[in-house]
């Protein structure tokens, strides 16, 4: 065996001599493996951190991306706020958080809504409201949760085709997006990339409601379900966003619109809108009672408020769009909807779904809210 190595480092020797430089030993698997791996994650750090990625296309000018975030801001608030990456060549404008104190400047509609009646649309299915049987209107636009139990003296389908929706576009603040659970990303979500999770999508509704049709947007992108160090916080996400919220609204009483933009679970539900595969919208509705009655502890004055404005929105999006929006669900808790009437909470696909499916929501769903807060009262001229 000895005399074997002696053999193998002499050959070794006379090559060397003769070609120049030191023999080449062959790299083992192992070494191959480990080497690959080493370029491999190079060169995808060279994707996520150097190149410059197409996210958002943000044509407008005149924008500028806020950076201005309160002095006074203490170490843990700051690590709270949820950074929102850009492409950098895009001209882009975001409202975040409570540190952010600047408001948007207003922009004139591009373009005016056509009205929606949502009256004639619910007399020609139902007839008479006032004689509607309550189980057939419920099952058309509701699923029952099997926490709570839908009661027909707070679903007046009279009272809510007539509810005044209307508002007044002004150089204030008048709607507010946020994400009680701005975590929620998509099948396809990019980790750690706000982009691909509900705030991206976010940003786009705020954008089309801005600059196609002139309201004054905030959008709110501080993760309530997450703590400062980045561990959930799931289970405390409402508890977390109530003060926050209520500090907005009552420091901007302007806003009368207050939207709370989720992700739900289970199986994707996607349509087909314009050629593109969409994810379906739907609204939720808390309705402060169990299936025994109502939850004593909790009181929401908006409920009804609540409950038209879903309903508008729903005929109103399914008229614009067939197959935008799922049916409205009903549970049993308040989840911070007794802030405002026109409040509403929205499930924009599951986890099952797209980003791109997601996005490709917002548009429509924009106009749908642009043209319940807009439209004409029936009968007017």
């Amino acid at each position: 065996m000895w005399g074997k190595r002696l053999l193998v480092r002499t050959a070794a020797k006379y090559r060397a001599a003769r070609y120049g430089g030191k023999p080449k030993r062959k790299w083992s698997a192992k070494e191959y493996m480990r080497t690959s791996a080493v370029i491999f994650l190079l060169i995808g750090l060279g994707v996520l951190y150097v190149k410059e990625l197409p996210l958002f296309e943000f044509p407008k000018e005149g924008y500028e991306l806020l950076k201005t975030l309160d002095k006074n801001l203490t170490g843990e608030e700051e690590e709270a706020l949820l950074p929102v990456q850009y492409a950098s060549t895009a001209g882009v404008y975001l409202a975040v958080s409570k540190a952010a104190g600047e408001i948007p400047e207003y922009i004139p509609p591009v373009e005016e809504v056509k009205p929606v009646f949502v009256r004639e649309i619910l007399e020609e299915r139902f007839g008479n409201l006032t004689e509607t049987e309550f189980r057939s209107f419920l099952n058309n636009y509701y699923i029952e949760d099997v926490s709570t139990k839908a009661s027909e003296e707070i679903f007046s389908l009279a009272e809510f085709a007539d509810y005044e929706l209307t508002i007044e576009k002004k150089d204030e603040p008048q709607i507010l997006i946020f994400h009680t659970h701005g975590s929620e990303g998509y099948a396809d979500s990019r980790e750690g990339v706000a982009e691909d999770t509900v705030v991206g999508a976010g940003e786009l509704l705020a954008k089309e409601l801005r600059e196609t049709y002139g309201y004054n947007v905030i959008h709110e992108t501080t993760l309530f379900d997450r703590k400062p160090d980045g561990s959930d916080d799931r289970n405390n996400a409402y508890n977390n966003a109530l003060p926050v919220i209520t500090d907005i609204l009552e420091r901007y009483p302007s806003v009368e619109v207050v939207i709370d933009l989720h992700r739900d679970s289970g199986e994707a539900r996607t349509s087909v809108i314009n050629g593109v595969s969409t994810a379906k919208v739907m609204l939720f509705n808390g309705l402060c009672r169990t299936k025994d009655g109502p939850i004593t502890y909790y009181s929401n004055p908006n409920l009804k408020g609540n409950l038209a404005f879903s309903l508008h929105l729903q005929i109103t999006g399914n008229e614009l769009y067939p197959g935008l929006m799922h049916r409205i669900y009903l549970k049993s808790y308040r989840y911070n909807m007794h802030l405002k009437e026109k409040y509403i909470l929205v499930e924009l696909g599951t986890h099952k779904n797209t980003v791109a499916e997601a996005k490709a929501a917002m548009v429509p769903f924009a106009e749908t809210i642009a043209t319940v807060l807009s439209k004409e009262k029936e009968g007017s001229s």
